[in-house]
Parts: structure tokens; C-alpha cells; sequence
């Protein structure tokens, strides 16, 4: 005989010796062992889930309820499958929430509430607490245009430093001299600071309605903590009926060992029979 024949003939002996486990503690271990990965989480997770989490959750729920046998397992992940669809219902309300609550929907929520039309729609940046900074940069120049008792670039730089710094700033972003920078707004100087005083107000005007904006939005924020009553009606019927599930299946479950433990009792008694007579 070959050695790989020699082989072949010990390993096919080794596997008649082989009962596997004895015990009934070891038989249901080895028939968890091969349902470990559970019959049905190949369809139920998505690609975003994790099988892990799944898997850790079935092996406490299967040590947490005992299950013996495939047809207590297969009742056991399917409690495992109604918790999990529990958890992503949460996750599901949660997310819906968090959407209804992002900062261009407040935006729109606030914009709808002040019943103020497209054009003075609020962006995300209105609902920022305004730059205090910047209001006393406009109250400067607004003080400066009120001093000013003739405007020309000669007296700028003296009576209106702050007017003049913008003045010189802004032409030399646009890579021209101030004279030149001028001639592109009406009016030239008395333009430009006409333009730079009306921006002024305008911020000085939001800045005082920036509070009443950020406590609307503090308010629909709150408000949007609770689903909308056509969301919360889907998400209680999806609840219900998960619920319906996890209870039939521990119903099942508690019924299925039930029926084994009197079945085992029931043989214990009949094997307890014969040893009886036979004293």
C-alpha cells in the first residue's frame, strides 16, 4: 500500500471513531456553531451595517435564551432580526430629524415664519450670530459721512481715515490707482461713499434684527425635535408591526421549549419504566 493510500485509510478511521460532542451542552453548542452566522442576516443588512454587530447580537440572544436545536435557533434570529430592525428604526427617526434640522431648512423654516418673500429668503449665514466687529467697523463710517461737511479725496484721509482706508483698499484689489477706481462709480467720490454709507445702514439694520432671527430659528429648531404627524404615523405602524414580530417569535420560541422539555421528560419517564420492572 502506498503512503498516500496509508493516509487516506487512517484519516477515514479517525473519522469513524469520531461521534462529536456527547453531552447535551455540546451537541447544542456544535448545532450554534453552524447556524453562528445566521440563516437570514445574508438579506437583511445593508451595505452601511455592520455584520459584526449583528453576529455579537445573536450570539447574546442566544446565550441570554438557550436555544437547542435548528428550529429554537432559527427562532432565535429572528428575534435577533426583529431588535435589529428595532435599532435601525431609531437610527431611521433619528436621521429624519437631523435633515428637518439642518441649518438651510431652519433657514427656510425662519424665512417662512417672518413671511418674507424669495428675494429676502435667509441664507446659513444669517442664522451666525452677527459680527460685532464689523457693526462698529459701519457705525464708524456712518459717524465719518455725518463729520464730513465736503467730500473729496483730498479731505478723506484726514476727516474720514476709515472711509479712505476702504477707498484704497478696494482699488488696489482691482489693481488701480484711486483716481481710476473712482471712474468706475457714478458720481465718482461723492459715489462711492454714497454706496459705502447705504451698505453701512444695511448691516446696522440686520445686526438689530439678527436676534429676533436666531431666537425664531432657537424656536423651529425645537420644534423640529418631533417628527411631523404623516412621519410619525408611518414610523408607529413600522413599530407596531416590528413589535408583532419580536413578540410572536419569543411567543414561538417559549412554546417550542416548552414542547422539548416535556418531550425530554416524557422519554426520561419511559426510559425510567423498564430499569423499574426489571427490580
Amino acid at each position: 500500500m502506498s503512503t498516500t493510500e496509508q493516509r487516506l485509510a487512517a484519516n477515514r478511521a479517525n473519522a469513524l471513531k469520531s461521534t462529536g460532542p456527547r453531552s447535551a451542552e455540546g451537541k447544542i453548542r456544535a448545532s450554534q456553531n453552524a447556524s453562528r452566522h445566521g440563516l437570514l442576516s445574508h438579506r437583511l443588512l445593508l451595505e452601511d451595517e455592520c455584520s459584526e454587530e449583528f453576529e455579537s447580537l445573536l450570539a447574546e440572544l442566544q446565550t441570554a435564551l438557550g436555544p437547542a436545536g435548528l428550529m429554537e435557533l432559527a427562532l432565535v434570529e429572528r428575534i435577533a432580526v426583529a431588535l435589529w430592525r428595532q435599532r435601525r428604526l431609531v437610527t431611521a427617526e433619528s436621521a429624519a430629524i437631523g435633515l428637518s434640522r439642518m441649518t438651510r431648512r431652519i433657514a427656510a423654516g425662519v424665512t417662512s415664519e417672518m413671511g418674507l418673500g424669495y428675494a429676502s429668503e435667509l441664507k446659513e449665514g444669517d442664522l451666525q450670530p452677527f459680527d460685532t466687529d464689523q457693526i462698529s467697523w459701519c457705525k464708524t463710517v456712518i459717524a465719518e459721512v455725518l463729520n464730513l461737511e465736503q467730500i473729496n479725496p483730498e479731505s478723506l484721509p484726514h476727516l474720514a481715515p476709515t472711509i479712505f482706508e476702504q477707498l484704497k483698499s478696494d482699488a488696489e484689489e482691482d489693481g488701480e490707482s484711486i483716481e481710476d477706481h473712482l471712474k468706475s462709480h457714478k458720481d465718482g467720490i461723492t459715489g462711492f461713499v454714497a454706496a459705502l454709507l447705504k451698505w453701512c445702514h444695511e448691516q446696522v439694520g440686520e445686526a438689530a434684527k439678527r436676534p429676533h432671527v436666531l431666537s425664531l430659528a432657537d424656536q423651529v429648531r425645537a420644534r423640529r425635535l418631533i417628527l411631523p404627524n404623516d412621519a410619525i404615523e408611518i414610523f408607529s405602524r413600522y413599530q407596531t408591526t416590528l413589535d408583532n414580530q419580536l413578540y410572536k417569535a419569543l411567543r414561538a420560541l417559549r412554546e417550542a421549549q416548552e414542547w422539548r422539555l416535556k418531550t425530554l421528560e416524557a422519554k426520561a419517564g419511559s426510559d425510567a419504566e423498564p430499569l423499574e420492572a426489571a427490580a
